[in-house]
């Protein structure tokens, strides 16, 4: 009976177990593949870090000129303020002078341009108080009124002082805060703290000055004619508009010397002079030193210093 059926077995087998499967050539194709990912994890990893090492090289190099551009606009710093402070020749500080008109400086294959700008050009915010720290400059005083007029904001007049003044009484229409820090001011960005006080009314707009723009730091008290900005000079005690006007025209043929030259003005008010006599001056303690490379390889190619000629020291430094 079973003679008849000889591959019964067989068939069995294959019923149960199933058709034999290429093992060898899966096992192949999966190490392929494997390799495959390998060689796409590696090329990956290798640009990854190709890409990392260039962004390093760049680092690297633009604070290697970053650092070569700092030592060189230190080396110009410390000539100018040795040669301003040296030069004993003029009594005032102009644009018109020499010293403070641009200049070239060629350093290797690059070139440096240099210019020197005397401040004491605005109301000097540190020196609105005496010496007791309270009480307001009597030249300073309507300087200070009118700029606040000048801003259309004239309840912020009476509350900075009582924000800079040293004692905590308030004067009269002002008030005393906690948040009133009682001090000048280390940087002109410290009066936003004063209540009322917005970016704008302090750094102004395109259509409208702010006090900033009336204000400085960096003064010794008093303003040098022959750089104030129109707009300050128009605040002046027995000056306006067409009196600021007729100076700048003035300074830009001759520099102001002395108070004295004030009447040399054409249609200049004898009264004018007087009320000016201990607000302004024609020179400037502080100075702004502009270094700028020409070919901007990356990395502080522009630095704005600011110094105190008469301490011979820096006293802001600015990379930009």
């Amino acid at each position: 009976m079973f003679s008849a059926f000889p591959c019964k077995g067989f068939f069995l087998r294959v019923f149960f177990r199933g058709p034999k499967r290429p093992r060898r050539a899966s096992r192949r194709g999966f190490i392929l593949v494997s390799v495959l990912l390998m060689g796409v994890v590696l090329i990956s990893c290798a640009a990854s870090f190709a890409w990392f090492t260039r962004l390093q090289i760049r680092s690297a190099l633009r604070e290697k000129v970053s650092l070569e551009n700092r030592s060189m606009a230190q080396v110009l710093t410390r000539s100018i303020i040795s040669g301003i402070k040296s030069d004993a020749l003029f009594s005032y500080d102009s644009p018109l002078l020499p010293w403070f008109k641009p200049f070239f400086v060629p350093v290797g294959d690059t070139v440096w341009v240099v210019q020197v700008v005397p401040l004491n050009d605005k109301i000097p915010i540190r020196s609105v108080f005496l010496p007791d720290g309270n009480t307001l400059r009597n030249e300073l005083r309507r300087v200070w009124e009118n700029l606040w007029e000048k801003l259309e904001k004239r309840e912020m007049n009476v509350p900075l002082l009582d924000f800079m003044d040293k004692d905590a009484k308030p004067r009269m229409g002002g008030a005393e805060r906690e948040t009133h820090i009682n001090r000048y001011p280390v940087d002109i960005s410290e009066l936003l703290i004063l209540e009322g006080m917005t970016p704008e009314l302090l750094y102004g707009s395109r259509e409208k000055s702010g006090a900033a723009d009336y204000c400085t730091l960096w003064s010794d008290g008093k303003i040098n004619l022959n750089v104030a900005p129109i707009h300050v000079l128009e605040i002046l005690p027995g000056l306006d508009r067409t009196l600021a006007e007729k100076i700048v025209e003035f300074r830009e043929r001759e520099p102001l010397k002395k108070i004295a030259d004030l009447r040399d003005i054409p249609g200049f008010p004898p009264r004018a002079v007087t009320g000016l006599t201990n607000l302004v001056d024609f020179r400037s303690q502080y100075f702004m030193i502009k270094i700028e490379m020409l070919e901007d390889l990356g990395g502080g190619t522009s630095f704005n210093i600011i110094f105190d000629k008469s301490a011979g020291r820096v006293v802001r430094w600015e990379e930009i």
